[in-house]
């Protein structure tokens, strides 16, 4: 008579990535293989039905008990898990960790899970309710770690890891790799990524432990259309992290270092130990004949490379030295681009020095070419990480510029390295960037520059061109426009938006015709560089929120520009008393536009065409006494007859 089978499958055999059960019934006969249902509890409840066939002796021999197989404990073997647990005088809080193994009692209908966290391992009773499922990313995240139960209750647990997992993944959103970003956004604490967290693999049913950087990196870049940056280093599967060394936590591990060092240390111990590295590149400990005495080290120095009017020495090191060639190996891992690399070579060549194979030249030399890369400061580094995009965020600030320098047919402007070097901070205003520094400019300008500075110069405190004054507000939009080209290419929306709101407040002033004078439209570019600063100054102080609201300010009643037309008012009536005194000192001759003309009885007649409407900016920036403002609607040029003298007045038509 057919009876009802449950067993518990291993990975891929019943199509899932995991551990499964999976029903199956057997008859009397003796069939070889037997049809096998899945059964979609735990930790596949979301898959389909799927039904294949499976021999009946593995159906067999892995049986386990009905009551088993529906709750689903032996699916979480592998898991990522974010479950509640009570740590060594702690609270219950939320906690991850890798399901390595489980166990039911029958009896009680009771599920152990055998978990290991990074502080050691633990037994956890089954319960779905206080755990949950977490893809590598999330788990790496940590949204909810150490947090009180009874602060963040099961349904804000989950609702945070979907939270995280969306933005980082891009669901609905942006997607960030940033993990400060993601975690700042659901208001929980930053996770430090040099830390390592254990994973189960499967395979060889052993826990590696991978530093978080990596796992992000993997998830993030891996089976992916993203571009993964030089900078990151990625292995074939999640438990290769290169560049950091993972030991399996079943068993003790020996130190790479005494596994080079020690003789009789064997070659498989080492390999299970530690993961692979040059330095492992060795013949068998348990070779029968006696080792040859190491060769010393081989130094050769290339052939120096000339480039334009400053020398670079490049010293490419071949040694059989495991330090030298673990100092190669790490400088790859770094970047070539990076601070680090730097401090390497130096290593290197303070090895070479110590050898008697070089000099002191050798720092010099290298002491002399860094001299003239850029090196950001902290704060710098801070505004520019709350700028730049995804694409460019990897990049050292060297390369960055460099970057903006290659693609400078896409730029209107000069990409001179010391306006490279203030567009990487927005140092606007104070710090000696101007809008006009983003001017067009002609191809012929562009050579005549190449010929006039040193464009591979980019050290901060390099000298600065002078920026070309606008000569009206059409020179202001213009530059505007380039600006927000490089900004489109290199920076977030939220920068572009901003210089959008600016480019519509200075079009309203030029229909308004504001400023309508080379002097005015200098003014004008005084108070956009203010703002570009007072944008700076939020970022600097971590608060995105507040730089986003800057462009709330581009507006005629905002304070700010109530300042700036009054600064135009002033410069005009400063203009009239000047062509007055100069009339009545007669440097300048008469008005050569309409006259008034004088009647029989003495009455005044002033031609129509010399009344001009007064600017309804100026008419904003007039003052307001008791609720009321000055009415000026018109003002008139005549010549007053004098007894001496022959001056303009200016005549208000209220």
């Amino acid at each position: 008579m057919p009876s009802t089978s449950y067993a518990y499958f291993k990975p891929s055999a019943l199509a899932t990535t995991g551990y499964a059960y999976g029903m199956a019934m057997l008859d009397d006969a003796q069939a070889t293989s037997v049809l096998v249902h899945r059964l979609r509890s735990g930790r596949w409840t979301g898959l389909g039905e799927l039904t294949c066939q499976r021999d009946r002796s593995e159906v067999e021999v892995r049986a386990v008990s009905e009551a088993e197989a529906l709750s689903g404990v032996g699916r979480y073997v592998g898991a990522t898990l974010c479950v509640a647990r009570v740590p060594a005088g702690a609270a219950n809080l939320w906690d991850y960790g890798t399901v390595v193994s489980y166990s039911w009692s029958e009896p009680e209908a009771l599920g152990i899970l055998h978990m290991v966290f990074p502080d050691g391992p633990a037994v956890i009773a089954f319960d779905e309710d206080s755990l949950l499922n977490l893809s590598p990313e999330t788990y790496a995240l940590r949204p909810c770690y150490r947090r009180a139960v009874c602060d963040v209750m099961r349904r804000k647990m989950i609702s945070l890891h979907e939270a995280a997992r969306t933005h980082f993944n891009g669901i609905g959103r942006r997607s960030s790799r940033k993990s400060s970003t993601i975690l700042r956004a659901l208001d929980c604490s930053p996770v430090d990524e040099a830390t390592v967290v254990p994973i189960f693999d499967t395979d060889s049913s052993t826990v590696r432990t991978v530093r978080i950087k990596y796992v992000l990196d993997f998830s993030y870049y891996h089976g992916t259309w993203r571009r993964t940056p030089p900078a990151v280093r990625l292995g074939q599967s999640i438990f290769n992290d290169i560049g950091a060394e993972t030991s399996s936590m079943t068993g003790p591990s020996v130190p790479a270092t005494r596994a080079r060092t020690a003789g009789t240390t064997t070659g498989s111990t080492a390999a299970s130990a530690a993961p692979f590295s040059m330095d492992q590149l060795s013949d068998s400990d348990l070779d029968d004949e006696a080792a040859e005495p190491a060769q010393p080290p081989s130094l050769e120095p290339s052939t120096p490379q000339t480039n334009g009017k400053r020398k670079r020495s490049e010293v490419v090191l071949t040694s059989n030295d495991a330090g030298v060639v673990r100092l190669l190996a790490l400088k790859e891992v770094v970047g070539l681009d990076s601070a680090l690399a730097n401090d390497i070579d130096q290593l290197i060549a303070y090895k070479k020095i110590s050898r008697g194979m070089g000099s002191s030249s050798d720092l010099i030399t290298r002491a002399h070419e860094s001299s003239s890369n850029f090196r950001p400061t902290d704060t710098q580094r801070l505004i520019h990480s709350q700028l730049v995009n995804d694409k460019f965020a990897s990049m050292s600030g060297q390369r960055f510029l460099e970057t903006l320098q290659i693609q400078k047919k896409d730029f209107s402007f000069l990409a001179h390295p010391a306006t490279g070097s203030g567009f990487y901070s927005w140092g606007f205003g104070f710090l000696g960037l101007s809008l006009m520094h983003f001017a067009r400019v002609t191809a012929k300008a562009r050579r005549e520059a190449a010929k006039t500075y040193d464009m591979t110069h980019f050290k901060g405190r390099a000298q600065r061109r002078q920026c070309a004054a606008p000569e009206n507000t059409a020179a202001i939009i213009s530059a505007i426009d380039s600006l927000a080209r490089a900004v489109l290419t290199a920076y977030k929306p939220f920068v572009a938006s901003m210089l959008v709101e600016l480019l519509t407040f200075i079009l309203e002033i030029e229909f308004e015709g504001v400023a309508t004078t080379a002097s005015d439209a200098q003014e004008v570019v005084y108070w956009i560089d203010e703002r570009l600063e007072l944008f700076r100054s939020h970022l600097a102080e971590a608060d995105s929120a507040a730089a986003s609201r800057v462009s709330s300010t581009f507006s005629m009643t905002d304070p700010s520009f109530v300042g700036v037309l009054q600064a135009i008012s002033r410069k005009q009536l400063d203009s009239v008393v000047s062509s007055r005194a100069a009339r009545a000192a007669g440097v300048v001759p008469l008005s050569t536009g309409p006259r008034r003309q004088v009647s029989l009885n003495g009455a005044h007649h002033c031609d129509s065409k010399a009344r001009q409407q007064v600017p309804p900016s100026i008419v904003k920036a007039l003052p307001v006494v008791r609720g009321k403002r000055l009415c000026m609607r018109n003002y008139q040029m005549t010549d007053v007859m004098g007894a001496t003298e022959h001056v303009q007045s200016l005549t208000d038509r209220t």
